[in-house]
């Protein structure tokens, strides 16, 4: 081998032995983004399970709130059609709350109040986030009249142009 070979030879070397020195040195900093990248992303996890917990326990209160309320509420669609009730919905109606749920609540309307029920259901489905004034009917489930005031407002639903309707029903004779 001649002196210009080993000197090649050696200079080649070298420059493999500078590469792979650069190579870890980049490996190094890539290891430390990443080990920084996933402390990152196990605190943003910690803090989603956090408010998952506090969404959770608010839900909870919520759900206590709306079921033992002493005031009859329901949410209906934009139609009508009840989706909830508490237990003193189902107390003023005479059924279970599993019962009202999917059923109209014109049903349980005077007949001959319908009609103006049907046009205030409207006119409320057309309002999210307004209340409506509130007004006094009959409900007559069972064949039992009684008079009422109704409250209702329309709450947007996430990711539509449709309505939540939340009712509060009173018994007021």
């Amino acid at each position: 081998m001649s002196g210009n070979d080993s000197f090649s030879l050696f200079s080649s070397v070298r420059s493999v032995r500078e590469l792979l020195q650069r190579k870890a040195q980049e490996d190094s900093h890539a290891k430390g983004e990443l080990e920084a990248g996933l402390q990152e992303i196990e605190t943003l996890w910690q803090e989603l399970r956090t408010r998952a917990d506090e969404l959770a326990s608010e839900r909870q209160r919520y759900t206590e709130f709306f079921e033992y309320a002493p005031d009859a509420y329901l949410v209906t669609d934009e139609h009508g059609t009840v989706r909830e009730a508490n237990r003193a919905a189902a107390e003023l109606l005479g059924l279970p709350a599993r019962a009202l749920c999917g059923k109209p609540l014109l049903t349980y309307i005077a007949e001959p109040e319908r009609r103006d029920f049907r046009a205030r259901l409207t006119s409320a489905s057309g309002q999210p986030d307004e209340e409506v004034s509130a007004w006094s009917g009959t409900l007559a489930p069972r064949g039992a009249n009684m008079q009422v005031e109704f409250r209702v407002r329309a709450m947007p639903v996430p990711g539509g142009d449709r309505a939540a309707l939340c009712w509060l029903v009173r018994r007021i004779d």
